[in-house]
């Protein structure tokens, strides 16, 4: 039996808990009484059976925290299983995807997993992004991540394109909450697919929890590609519960955040990008060099390169200032500025 070449996986360092973690963008601004606010038990006949089909009732407490109509929720195995289900009904359509780069590094790999060869669009010098390209381009779905990573920047053309893209727009807006998007709404054209995450801005990430919302058309075919049982039941629990009472935290935490990456920027001495997002990307000389001499020091950042806008870049998660006092020193040390 010969077997596919398969050289797409995801380079994911297995970095421990010991480091600072800047490399992940989770959420360092919640406080632990958040997690205990938000943390639960389960009953054992909770354990004892499955979950409802498809996570319905999660969904539907989605539904209702947004004011969405029923049925365009869909629950999913964090984010990267909402842009997989994505590109599979894209693979189905059988049209082909682009993806608008520099973007999410994932976004490749599940294109190449679902059996996609991704085209690629680019962004220009000024981050904006040209519709009409895109538009003309005859594929049949365009992945936009927005706010961006990593450039960190709010894709303002992505209504316009929903309005002029004859085909899926799949929008990964993993990073929406920090930028003041907490509602979605473009599922209203019927062509976008919004990704959403309970592990950025919501500070989850160990429970694996992601949600599409989508008109409901889309949503009953993404749900014929999705299993039936995509999270745990005390995942759902978990989530139900931050939906309840842990919204004020999440708020408060991303206005100190929003102090200390002004405080941040205003330390740097390299170029790079930011926005309304937890993170910065700096362009460097020698990214992995970089990357190695922090390492050395504790911290844990992201090496990006090769990427149209980012030849060789850095990204560092923003977490409170005494953390950030310690990085910027070390980060001034390995840039030798």
């Amino acid at each position: 039996m010969s077997l596919p070449e398969l050289d797409f996986a995801y380079d994911e360092p297995d970095v421990g808990y010991k480091k600072v973690r800047l490399h992940f963008n989770e959420n360092l601004f919640l406080p632990d009484e958040y997690y205990k606010a938000v943390a639960t038990s389960l009953e054992p006949w909770e354990l004892r059976y499955y979950t409802d089909p498809n996570n319905k009732r999660l969904a539907s407490a989605i539904e209702s925290h947004h004011g969405l109509p029923p049925g365009t929720v869909v629950i999913t195995a964090g984010a990267d299983e909402g842009l997989r289900m994505a590109m599979q009904l894209a693979a189905h359509m059988g049209r082909g995807l682009a993806i608008v780069e520099p973007t999410y590094g994932m976004a490749r790999v599940v294109a190449r997993q679902v059996g996609l060869r991704p085209a690629a669009a680019a962004y220009r010098e000024d981050l904006s992004l040209d519709v009409e390209e895109v538009a003309r381009s005859g594929v049949g779905a365009v992945y936009v991540c927005s706010p961006n990573n990593p450039t960190a920047h709010v894709v303002k053309e992505v209504e316009e394109l929903a309005a002029r893209f004859n085909g899926l727009i799949i929008l990964d807006a993993a990073y929406a909450e920090f930028a003041g998007y907490w509602r979605p709404r473009l599922y209203e054209y019927g062509n976008v697919v919004e990704v959403r995450t309970f592990s950025k801005a919501w500070g989850l990430a160990g429970l694996r929890v992601g949600y599409v919302v989508t008109n409901k058309r889309v949503a009953d075919a993404l749900r014929a590609l999705s299993l039936p049982h995509p999270i745990s039941a005390y995942s759902a629990k978990v989530v139900e519960k931050a939906l309840e009472v842990g919204k004020p935290y999440v708020e408060r935490s991303i206005e100190e955040l929003k102090e200390v990456r002004s405080w941040v920027l205003s330390q740097l001495k390299a170029d790079g990008y930011h926005g309304p997002t937890n993170f910065v990307t700096l362009k460097v000389d020698d990214a992995e060099a970089a990357a190695a001499e922090l390492d050395k020091k504790g911290y844990v950042v992201r090496v990006l390169g090769g990427k149209p806008l980012c030849r060789s870049c850095i990204r560092f998660t923003l977490a409170p200032r005494p953390v950030m006092e310690g990085f910027l020193k070390a980060l001034g040390a390995a840039l030798k500025i």
